[in-house]
């Protein structure tokens, strides 16, 4: 009977689901494996044994979740970030930063249901239960949270009741005055003019003849020392058309603290064309306060350039320092669905209009009963204090916060429920609706008849991505290249899987998410203009993710790498490179074990750029130590390539030691009375007991001056049946006698091989040629090694492979020899 010599050169589906181990006609199944575990599929083609993990820290609340959200300013500057029940704890590059400790409100059930969005030094974090809040980074050891807040706006719908609010202030820079002096504070003017006070009487039908000539200047000085901030007044031109062409046409705004030295804040020119009674507005940025402030007019006097008049000058008071006052409501109706303001209103948004059909915006800053609160005033003052029947209530109270963000054409975004959010371009901030293009964007996300909670929104080329309970959908400007503004927008469905409240990752090409199930993993492509289409990526190996996927976190280099933990503690993994047709999935399982399970448990998984190029996994792993539960912070280190055998570093939870020639190292009190294994010097020690104090001793008074000491774990791929296809068909089922396995091999320790071969329905040992130098250290050998089999004709021809030194392996190739019934 003839020999076959089938060869797998290709490793690039990973592991495949048990529904698949008979598909032999389908064209992956000779790039599949029945089982690969602790081996990540690489691009190249083979396999190789993963890194371990660096031991960082333990969390402060071992006995409560943890998890980690990465923090990146840029390529050279990046954190990650430890939340756990009502704190956050900074770490970078393998350790903790300083003891930085910020205070939070999140905790532990909430943490896994966090949205965030990042942007420079600032973080925005979200939760439907949580005020926004965003976490700044001042230098590398100042952090700060607090509170995010919304200026004007977004808001529920303009009330359509009868009630009204009716403010105790006009929130301005100037009391409503009836003399140069009275109520309080000093008028005075370019000519000492009596009636100057009367520009600030709130009463748009009196006039103030401020000089016979063409300029003028007039200005208030506050009581008593006493400084405000301006940064916005309007201008009320007199009645009559031969009065308002007395208006001056060009001014400055200054202010002063002691009457001599001024500051422009604003400027002005061309202001012509005055109507009677006309109101003209004027916004600046300022955020100095000033005892005085002066209105510096030019171009008054009209055609006969005499007597510059106007009726009003009304600077406002930026609510920022303003005293709060009251505002009062008519009724409860309306407000909170009829219960009137409660506690919980404190710091929300109201925007009242004006009888000057302006909106302003409000803060609620206390409450005395459900129909009256204190607020402070942002924007223009208020032209009078009648009773406002138009106004609408800040749409963000508890139970309705937003609940997840994103960064799209220089604005910031939020979403909650059925609707989006979108800032003021360039002024993150603001979210005042308006018509111009830059304005705020309100959008009621509703579509396919379906009215789908949004769970994320994401940033994508050319669109907003709108991830639903039903689906995801793109939000974009109308046009081709067009963008997004209030009168230029489109909301396309697009045929995909409905989305987890799981954050997704944007993996180069595409976008990747999880499925409403939490079970499966999808691909989200653009097919066409703001057109998008999705596929499942682990159908074939839908066994892995089905186990339930808690987050997600994509790593660029070396390789393209999504990193899942699962509901079982599993850490999953999926080589993602479409272009070269690489999609392969694996699982791993990390040293050490919980609560009785053959392995730890990972809860979070965050990706950051890597000092040395390479991006850090990092990792919050649960493990039963000493009958005790810990959770640590650990890295798994860079894949082991072109190096010295010493440098590996393939141990769980490890540390390494650099330095004289010892016998012992201590500093591993986190793993105490753990067995370890050791790979000092390039030699292997195995089964080592960390002491109670955390000291590792090697046996018979062995040194080394380079540890690399951890908790071991085994890598191990079990090929599938093999089936080349026969003269009539099929090898699967039929007996096969496999004389031996030609293994491929690059930069492998060979004494930590392990090869098994199925027979009689169990794995059968077969001894292993290694390669060992005569100081008994390991040495990585590449090339084909042959490993002769004892088979029988009981078995299927399928041989699994485990690695279980803490040293490298790669399988470039594998090649059993064997011959099938015919």
């Amino acid at each position: 009977m003839t020999s076959l010599y089938p060869v797998q050169d290709v490793f690039t589906r990973g592991e495949i689901s048990p529904r698949l181990h008979a598909r032999a006609s389908l064209d992956f199944y000779r790039a599949a494996l029945a089982r690969c575990e602790n081996f990540v599929t690489l691009p190249h083609g083979g396999i190789r044994k993963r890194g371990g993990t660096y031991f960082a820290g333990e969390v402060k609340l071992s006995a409560k979740k943890t998890r980690l959200i990465p923090f990146i300013f840029s390529a050279d500057q990046a954190y990650a970030l430890e939340f756990g029940d009502q704190y956050i704890r900074v770490y970078a590059y393998g350790a903790r930063v300083g003891t930085v400790e910020v205070a939070s409100p999140y905790l532990e059930a909430d943490l896994f249901e966090l949205a965030y969005v990042q942007s420079a030094d600032q973080m925005w974090i979200t939760h439907r239960n949580y005020p926004p809040k965003v976490l700044t980074r001042t230098a590398h050891t100042a952090w700060t949270l607090d509170d995010f807040q919304f200026l004007d706006g977004p808001y529920d719908d303009i009330n359509d009741t009868s009630t009204t609010l009716t403010p105790a202030s006009y929130g301005s820079f100037v009391p409503k005055m009836t003399g140069l002096t009275t109520p309080t504070g000093t008028v005075s003017s370019q000519n000492a003019t009596g009636n100057a006070w009367q520009l600030f009487d709130k009463n748009g039908r009196t006039l103030s003849f401020l000089s016979s000539g063409t300029t003028a200047w007039v200005q208030y000085q506050q009581p008593g020392g006493a400084q405000k901030v301006c940064n916005a007044y309007w201008v009320q031109a007199s009645g009559g058309a031969a009065n308002a062409e007395d208006m001056p046409t060009q001014w400055v705004v200054q202010g002063s603290n002691n009457g001599t030295n001024w500051t422009t804040i604003d400027s002005q020119v061309a202001q012509i064309g005055w109507s009677p009674y006309e109101r003209r507005y004027f916004d600046f940025f300022n955020k100095t306060p000033f005892e005085y402030l002066r209105l510096d007019m030019e171009g008054g006097g009209g055609p006969d350039s005499a007597n510059t008049q106007l009726a009003e000058w009304a600077p406002n008071e930026d609510g920022a320092l303003m005293t709060p006052f009251n505002l009062t409501a008519s009724s409860v109706v309306g407000i909170n669905g009829g219960t009137g303001f409660q506690t919980s209103d404190i710091g929300r948004a109201i925007r009242l209009l004006g009888g000057d059909n302006i909106w302003r915006w409000a803060k609620i800053t206390g409450r005395t009963s459900t129909t009256l609160v204190q607020v402070t005033m942002y924007g223009h003052a208020l032209p009078d204090l009648s009773p406002i029947t138009r106004w609408r209530l800040g749409t963000f109270v508890p139970g309705k916060y937003v609940e997840s963000g994103s960064l799209y054409e220089e604005r910031l975004a939020f979403s909650r429920r059925f609707s989006v959010y979108a800032s003021r371009t360039g002024d993150f901030d603001n979210f005042a609706l308006g018509e111009k293009d830059d304005d705020a964007i309100e959008f009621l996300q509703a579509g396919g008849g379906q009215a789908n909670d949004i769970v994320w929104i994401a940033d994508s080329d050319g669109a907003l991505l709108i991830g639903t309970s039903g689906g995801v959908r793109a939000l974009s400007g109308s046009g081709i290249d067009e963008a997004l503004t209030p009168s230029s927008f489109k909301n396309r469905r697009s045929r995909t899987f409905g989305c987890a409240r799981i954050r997704p990752v944007d993996a180069g090409q595409s976008f990747l998410y999880v499925t409403r199930s939490r079970r499966s993993i999808a691909e989200l492509t653009q097919t066409a203009q703001s057109r998008f289409s999705s596929d499942d990526v682990g159908q074939v190996s839908e066994h892995i993710p089905k186990q339930g996927v808690i987050e997600l976190a994509f790593q660029t280099d070396p390789d393209p790498l999504l990193w899942f933990p699962l509901e079982n503690g599993e850490l999953g993994g999926y080589t993602h490179q479409p272009s070269q047709e690489v999609r392969g999935m694996h699982r791993h399982r990390l040293g050490g074990g919980f609560d009785g399970t053959g392995w730890a448990v990972v809860e979070s998984a965050a990706v950051t750029p890597g000092q040395a190029g390479n991006d850090d996994l990092w990792l919050v792993v649960k493990r039963t130590i000493g009958g005790v539960t810990k959770r640590y912070i650990e890295i798994k280190t860079a894949p082991f390539e072109y190096d010295a055998v010493a440098d590996a570093f393939e141990v769980d939870c490890g540390l390494t030691y650099i330095g004289a020639a010892v016998t012992s190292v201590g500093g591993a009190a986190h793993l105490a009375g753990q067995f370890v294994d050791v790979l000092a010097d390039g030699k292997v020690y195995r089964g080592l007991t960390v002491s109670g104090g955390g000291t590792v001793t090697l046996p018979g008074g062995a040194s080394a001056a380079r540890w690399q000491l951890g908790l071991p774990y085994a890598a191990s791929a079990d090929t599938l049946e093999l089936d080349v296809g026969g003269r009539d068909g099929s090898l699967i089922g039929r007996r096969k006698k496999v004389a031996k396995v030609i293994l491929s091999l690059f930069e492998t320790d060979t004494t930590g091989l392990e090869v098994q071969s199925l027979m009689r329905g169990r794995w059968e040992p077969v001894r292993m040629p290694s390669i060992v130098t005569p100081d008994g250290g390991a040495t990585l050998f590449t090339g084909n090694v042959e490993v002769p089999i004892d088979d029988s004709w009981e078995g299927q021809g399928r041989v699994r492979i485990r690695h279980v030194n803490p040293t490298p392996c790669t399988i470039r190739a594998f090649t059993p020899v064997f011959d099938a019934e015919p």
